[in-house]
């Protein structure tokens, strides 16, 4: 019976090519889009799934309210892993990761800036699953100065020869606590290129005990610059845990913060919040939107949500299509039905010949469907920015996803036909000729409606999109974005000729204007907090940048009120610009002259400018209190330093070229890098402009197959019709 049922689909396939090639092409390119989205989604559900015990690892997330600032981060202090292995049994280990400034590496005459350099504790080669080449992970990062490259990193410093016991040199001039930056290390083993679906990303793994700054704020619970990861015993509870580390951080906790004039009692007495939470590390590369990564990529669990109801939409709009048509050829086909049943067929032996013939097309149009996505998954990966593979066995759940979307589409395209056309009775059919009535007529345009209303929806959506993304493109800043380079310093490239090279730029026709910065939009600032003149006590989270004399007018910045830095006065070094959001939340009406003290009085400066608010961070983020201190001041020290150079947009190649002369005078050895700030700013919207673009093809998509199906009915309608 089966075999009947195949050939007569056959021959009607071959009757009606046209029909059979609309149905197809709409369930194919329905199938496609699925497969290709399905691909997505499974790629980013699939982050951090390779290590052998995942389920037992957890990051350590800040939970903390503080001084008006609340949230949860990332950070971690130096002593926590500690506290964790000794105060709690139900961890069973333990470890940290420092992200490294972007450095300078070298070996012989070869040199790059790495900016995926993590500092680690030994344990960390046990607690992830990365796959060592060569070495041994148990002892590889227990001697300080020691460095575990991956397999791509030792072979563009060593070709192909081996670097196991060889040196290299990482870091620039200059110190931190006496120590130079520049330290010799040794390879003491390879680990394999990590996958890219990992929210840990690294080229070099160095020793923590070769970082300084580390051991120097081991003591304190408020540097939160580390990354702490736990693995916990299978049977424990995170509730427990979390309980108790709450009063692990009690017992611990209040000296450091006397340390710094702070007092943690007062703290928690008033409301506050300084715990930690433990995120199960399946959960961290999708579950940090709001919380962060500093060690690498994070995903955004609503953009999957999205993408999945468009597949969904799509492939949904296709089996209408094949419905709309089949019920459409009901009337051509109703002598053939009324012909079976008198000849003793029974309803459900019609039934499973349409579903036959529906799951014959769905498996015709599944096979397109992969020839499509197969020559698609390139572009597709470069618009969705991941190297996404596909081949009929890769990736392994392929081949059960492709048997049961054929299914699910054959079923769903076939139920209503077979339903509705092995309803006919036979008497009706042959002594009349049948017409499909209002209620066959009504069901097909409802559906037709439901088509172009789910793709006129994704087309709102998309319009959506593009005009959050020109929101972003061409909204006012608060600063002038164009024709300004940012020369990264990072590190102390320059050492102490960073001010020469300003100068030396100054001089150069095509430069407006220069200034030395430790920070740049979009990147974050040095954040700290300063009680302002007045307030009894109160401290101000403040973010903020240390600057030269010229950085107002290198990203025209407007000082509303006071003045900026200049020579002509002798106190840069103890003064302060605000922004407009800091006054606001201090509460002063005139706030020039006024004082802010970093906390035990260790400084006090003095405001003698508000500048005009300005997004110097990511524009989903509202803007919050912001300074600017002198470099005179010597406020904080940080690696990070740069060097903005405003140019003529005429003959900028020409401008650029003689940049890079200066560097290479000035500071020979070492790597000239910038960028254009609005490429810098651009990219911080790249997730946003990807999911415009994918909008904008899948409800084109969309309403594609939607017309191939109205196509259809209008041909039919058509034929039907022609006498008339």
């Amino acid at each position: 019976m089966f075999w009947n049922y195949v050939r007569t689909a056959f021959r009607q396939l071959r009757k009606h090519k046209a029909y059979a090639s609309i149905n197809i092409l709409g369930l194919a390119i329905g199938l496609a889009g699925c497969l290709l989205i399905l691909r997505y989604v499974t790629d980013e559900l699939g982050y951090d799934s390779f290590h052998e015990h995942g389920e037992q690892i957890y990051r350590m997330n800040w939970d903390f309210n503080w001084a008006g600032s609340e949230g949860v981060g990332p950070g971690t202090p130096p002593p926590l892993a500690a506290r964790l292995e000794a105060d709690i049994p139900e961890v069973v280990k333990a470890t940290r990761v420092y992200p490294v400034s972007p450095m300078v590496v070298r070996h012989r005459d070869r040199f790059f800036v790495e900016d995926r350099i993590r500092a680690v504790d030994p344990t960390f080669l046990d607690v992830f699953s990365f796959d060592m080449t060569s070495g041994n992970p148990t002892e590889a990062l227990n001697a300080p100065n020691s460095v575990v490259l991956t397999t791509e990193t030792a072979r563009k410093y060593f070709g192909e020869e081996s670097p196991i016991g060889k040196t290299i040199t990482i870091g620039e001039s200059g110190e931190f606590l006496g120590r130079p930056y520049s330290e010799t290390f040794t390879v003491t083993a390879i680990v394999a290129d990590p996958s890219q679906n990992s929210h840990i990303e690294f080229d070099l793994l160095t020793s923590m005990s070769s970082h300084p700054q580390v051991a120097y704020f081991d003591w304190s619970w408020v540097w939160m610059q580390v990354v702490t990861y736990a693995v916990v015993s299978p049977a424990a509870s995170i509730a427990d845990l979390e309980g108790k580390l709450v009063d692990v951080v009690a017992t611990h906790a209040p000296d450091a913060f006397r340390r710094v004039g702070f007092s943690y009692d007062d703290l928690i007495a008033s409301g506050g919040r300084w715990n930690f939470v433990f995120q199960p590390l399946s959960d961290v590369y999708l579950g940090s939107a709001d919380i962060g990564n500093r060690l690498g990529p994070i995903g955004n669990r609503d953009y999957l949500t999205i993408f999945s109801i468009i597949a969904g939409f799509i492939l949904l709009i296709g089996c209408i299509n094949f419905m709309n048509l089949a019920t459409a050829r009901s009337v051509t086909r109703a002598k053939e039905i009324g012909v079976r049943k008198v000849l003793g067929s029974v309803r459900r032996s019609l039934m499973g010949q349409f579903m036959t013939e529906a799951m014959m097309y769905a498996v015709l149009a599944m096979l397109l469907a992969i020839g499509i996505a197969a020559l698609l998954i390139g572009p597709f990966g470069d618009l969705t920015g991941k190297e996404l593979e596909w081949t009929l066995l890769h990736p392994t759940w392929l081949p059960a996803a492709i048997v049961i979307l054929t299914g699910l589409v054959g079923f769903l395209a076939g139920s209503y036909p077979s339903l509705y056309l092995s309803a006919f009775r036979p008497i009706e059919v042959l002594k009349t000729r049948l017409t499909t009535g209002r209620d066959g007529i009504s069901l097909r345009h409802g559906l037709v409606v439901f088509q172009f209303a789910i793709s006129i929806t994704l087309i709102a959506c998309t319009l959506i999109v593009q005009k959050q993304i020109r929101f972003f493109g061409e909204t006012d800043l608060g600063f002038d974005k164009e024709s300004v380079l940012v020369v990264s310093n990072q590190n102390h490239r320059l050492g102490d000729q960073a001010a020469v090279f300003k100068e030396e730029a100054e001089r150069r026709a095509g430069v407006v204007s220069a200034s030395l910065t430790t920070g740049v939009p979009p990147y974050y600032g040095f954040q700290d907090q300063y009680e302002p003149e007045g307030r009894d006590g109160e401290r101000l989270d403040l973010i903020s940048y240390m600057v030269d004399n010229d950085f107002e007018e290198a990203l025209d910045i407007d000082i509303i009120e006071g003045r900026g830095f200049s020579d002509e006065f002798e106190t840069n070094a103890t003064s302060v610009i605000l922004n407009e959001t800091a006054v606001a939340r201090i509460g002063w009406e005139e706030p020039i002259g006024r004082i802010v003290t970093y906390p035990g009085g260790q400084a006090t400066y003095t405001v003698i400018g508000v500048m005009r608010d300005f997004n110097f961070l990511s524009m989903r983020q509202p803007i919050v209190p912001f300074a600017l201190f002198h470099e005179a001041s010597e406020s904080y020290g940080i690696p990070d330093s740069y060097v903005v150079v405003r140019v003529r947009p005429d003959d900028l190649e020409a401008t650029i070229a003689n940049l890079q002369s200066d560097w290479e005078r000035i500071a020979p050895g070492t790597p000239f890098e910038f960028s254009f700030l609005d490429e810098n700013l651009d990219a911080e919207y790249r997730a946003e402009q990807r999911l415009g673009s994918l909008f904008l093809i899948f409800a084109g998509v969309a309403i594609f197959i939607a017309c191939l199906g109205l196509l259809g009915l209008a041909a039919f309608t058509v034929q039907r019709r022609t006498k008339e």
